[in-house]
């Protein structure tokens, strides 16, 4: 599905995974399965502003964010703002026809 596709920086090739949650069963799975794969996971903390977190994104060019429910329109709001290679959200809790 190429979720984590190929990022260059520092002379190597980089796949990131970002993760913007509370620790929960699903974090760590989700942690176990990038390792398992080769991808470095970024994560990302309710602490950080709405700047950090886009200038994180962009930085690292993540296409695709492991998030809990609550983020949802924080994400999509980014996404259409300032985070264009933002693609794929990845729920971690049950979603609504109005949340598609």
């Amino acid at each position: 599905m190429n979720l984590s596709p190929d990022t260059s920086g520092e002379n190597k090739i980089w796949n990131f995974m970002g993760i913007f949650s509370k620790n929960r069963e699903e974090w760590a799975m989700m942690d176990l399965a990038c390792m398992r794969s080769c991808i470095t996971i970024v994560p990302f903390y309710d602490s950080l502003g709405k700047e950090a977190l886009s200038l994180v994104i962009n930085q690292t060019e993540l296409t695709t964010m492991c998030i809990e429910k609550i983020s949802l329109d924080l994400l999509l709001k980014l996404k259409e703002t300032s985070c264009d290679k933002l693609q794929n959200l990845i729920l971690f809790d049950r979603f609504t026809d109005e949340d598609k």
